[in-house]
């Protein structure tokens, strides 16, 4: 399985826990459409707020032999960065 994961570093236990699961889930919707073995890199930022607040940005990109495709999104709240970006990574799946 071909998924690699930049800037965990600056996020908690938590939320590389969330993004092992939901990385790992969509990986295998990914693989049985693609079915060539595909590369999913996700880059996750974590940006710096004085309250008690984070806004997150997630950008995911998608290799294969045929395909290559991209996608970012950001948001305060993690869980829906994640969904939304996997989301519009499908899309461009579906379109490409």
């Amino acid at each position: 399985m071909a998924l690699n994961f930049i800037g965990l570093d600056s996020l908690d236990e938590n939320e590389t826990g969330k993004i092992s699961t939901y990385g790992e889930r969509f990986y295998q919707k990914v693989a049985r459409i693609i079915a060539k073995d595909p590369k999913i890199i996700l880059h996750v930022k974590k940006m710096k707020t004085a309250g008690k607040r984070c806004k997150y940005s997630v950008h995911g990109r998608i290799e294969a032999p045929t395909l290559l495709a991209s996608a970012e999104y950001s948001d305060w709240d993690f869980v829906r960065v994640l969904n939304k970006t996997f989301e519009k990574m499908e899309s461009e799946i579906a379109h490409k």
